[in-house]
């Protein structure tokens, strides 16, 4: 169920399974160990100690750190998207002050109109490239609060996730597995120094999966 999710948090590279031990409980290492001896720490983990995953998504923190993620992204995309309009209208702004200088000098015979001319066209071009840009900018965007309805999404994915392994598939289930990456990007697994055999999993939850594809604009996917 978490074949490609599992990264090892000494190197990053994939984990995978490396057999049983004699009371039948796998066992996963660092690929990087195994393959090429790379990796700074070789140690080999207990895979059920790094199950449980749904519980820990369902948790009411992780529900609210999702949602605290999301706000902060769309802060971010409107903060992104409300400096570049800014920044485009006050570059818009001089250059019309600048080409009605030119025409009014042009008009009242202060300069050579053969140089004042072309300058007047490059900084009209200039401006109609702007236009264009500020076009394809969204307007200024308030405070955008999550709707309900993407808790209820989320809800949704974790029951379909907890259905699949209630029932003890085997690896290799595709829907199971299938709803496993919607929720999940990666899982890290490090040693936890301060017990003896402990470990810490760092699980990194797609964004997509809790707001849909729609919610952001460009297709932008994310992360938290």
């Amino acid at each position: 169920m978490l074949a490609g999710l599992l990264r090892c948090g000494a190197c990053g590279a994939g984990m995978s399974s490396k057999g049983m031990d004699k009371s039948k409980r796998i066992r996963i290492r660092c690929s990087a160990a195994t393959e090429s001896g790379t990796c700074s720490d070789p140690k080999t983990f207990y895979l059920d100690t790094v199950n449980g995953l749904t519980a820990e998504l369902r948790h009411p923190e992780v529900i609210a750190q999702y949602v605290q993620t999301y706000h902060e992204e769309r802060k971010r995309l409107a903060a992104d998207t409300d400096a570049r309009r800014t920044r485009l209208e006050r570059r818009l702004g001089e250059l019309s002050r600048e080409i009605d200088r030119l025409v009014n000098d042009i008009a009242k015979g202060h300069g050579d109109p053969a140089v004042l001319g072309p300058q007047s066209t490059t900084l009209n071009e200039e401006r109609k490239c702007i236009l264009t840009e500020l076009d394809r900018v969204p307007a200024a965007t308030g405070v955008i609060a999550l709707h309900p309805s993407v808790l209820a999404r989320y809800e949704e994915q974790l029951n379909q996730l907890q259905t699949g392994l209630a029932k003890g598939i085997a690896t290799g289930d595709s829907e199971s597995a299938e709803a496993m990456r919607d929720l999940i990007e990666t899982v890290t697994v490090f040693r936890d120094p301060s017990r003896i055999g402990g470990i810490e999993v760092e699980i990194a939850g797609r964004l997509t999966a809790l707001l849909g594809e729609e919610v952001f604009p460009h297709g932008v996917r994310g992360v938290g």
